[in-house]
């Protein structure tokens, strides 16, 4: 199995605090027949005669969906409402950053939460919208799984900031602030569900908010970040001596490509796709080694019918992977000193004794938007 060599840290912040709708009453779902139920239709008792039996049957009339009282929803006390609210936060703190909703985010922040009433669903065209999304995959409308006490709809609100590279490929959300409404079961032994809903609330343009990542001077947080991305790829591939990327080797080649897909979330069955290997190839190198924002669609290193690497390649290059990488690479352990020559940025790579042992040099892109503002390598020297 391949051994993933750049691992990527999720800055993981405590929950700010959580906003709860305090609502009392009877915690159990109304009873049948009482106060707010619908009554049951009416069968018909006529006789059948051997004149209506002749009689063409008549197209019944479609019936009308129950009008649910608000009064005789389920209610949940205090307590309960705060325990569903922390199990919603933590179910969508695991969904992005580890679950079918994760992304390659810098950042996840859990904002608040809040338990949403019956009422609240009934009276808002957009929750209503949510619920009926939701119920496609479901046997029980969600809404009537509120009513009758099943569970609570919970608002959770966050904040979240993309890796630099998640820009490249085009995210489905905006970053910034958002919410996102999840069902949380009254019974606690069962799963958050995630109803839908995502939305933005994000006002104005979005400032980043400081983090853990190592800053440099001059540099802004999306090129920094992505410095620190591009050093831990090319050390973990073992990089040594270049100028540029046509002084690799071809397994060279390989191991940046599999390290630096990782920045990317693209694993190796994904770039390693003989169809997508060349695109692949071509942005990754545009990006990392280039000012130039072609990066979408270029063959400025290999062209458009490459294919890329044979199996048999990859099964020899891949065993490499574990041993190539810069003598003394610790992976996020290991130290990194980012000094300017002249217009050059000079990034060092440390081993555990301190001893510099790696150099990488950089220019610097401005980019046409802040986030496509980036670092790009314009050669490298083994020193030690």
């Amino acid at each position: 199995m391949k051994k993933r060599l750049v691992l990527r840290p999720l800055a993981l912040l405590g929950a700010a605090g959580v906003l709860l709708a305090a609502l009392t009453g009877c915690t159990a779902a109304p009873p049948s027949g009482s106060a707010g139920a619908a009554p049951a239709p009416a069968e018909s008792t006529a006789p059948a005669t051997e004149d209506t039996a002749a009689l063409p049957a008549a197209s019944p009339s479609p019936t009308p969906e129950p009008t649910r009282d608000p009064a005789g929803a389920a209610v949940f006390n205090y307590a309960q409402q705060e325990d569903a609210a922390l199990r919603a936060q933590q179910y969508w703190y695991n969904e992005m950053t580890a679950g079918s909703q994760g992304r390659r985010y810098a950042l996840v922040e859990i904002v608040a939460a809040s338990v949403l009433r019956y009422e609240d669903c009934i009276y808002s065209e957009e929750l209503m919208l949510v619920l009926a999304y939701a119920e496609q995959a479901e046997e029980k409308p969600m809404l009537d799984r509120i009513y009758e006490g099943e569970g609570m709809l919970v608002q959770v609100q966050f904040y979240t900031e993309y890796e630099p590279e998640t820009y490249y490929l085009g995210p489905q959300y905006s970053d910034g602030a958002g919410y996102v409404y999840i069902f949380a079961p009254a019974d606690a032994a069962q799963p958050c569900e995630y109803a839908g809903g995502r939305g933005t609330a994000q006002r104005g343009t979005l400032t980043l908010r400081p983090d853990q990542t190592a800053m440099v001077e001059s540099l802004t947080m999306y090129q920094s970040r992505m410095l620190l991305h591009q050093c831990r790829a090319m050390a973990a591939a073992g990089l040594r001596e270049f100028d540029t990327p046509k002084d690799w080797t071809e397994e060279e080649l390989y191991r940046y490509l599999y390290c630096r897909a990782q920045d990317f979330d693209q694993d190796a069955s994904q770039w390693e796709d003989a169809g997508t290997q060349g695109h692949y190839a071509n942005m990754f190198l545009t990006i990392d080694f280039t000012g130039e924002n072609d990066w979408s669609s270029n063959e400025r290193f290999f062209a458009r019918e490459w294919q890329g690497f044979t199996p048999e390649q990859i099964e020899t290059y891949s065993a490499g992977l574990d041993s190539g990488a810069v003598p003394g690479y610790q992976g996020l352990d290991t130290a990194w000193q980012f000094d300017w020559d002249g217009d050059t940025l000079v990034a060092t790579m440390q081993n555990d004794d301190g001893v510099p042992v790696q150099e990488y040099r950089f220019q610097t892109c401005e980019g046409f938007e802040p986030w496509n503002g980036r670092t790009y390598c314009v050669g490298a020297r083994p020193l030690a």
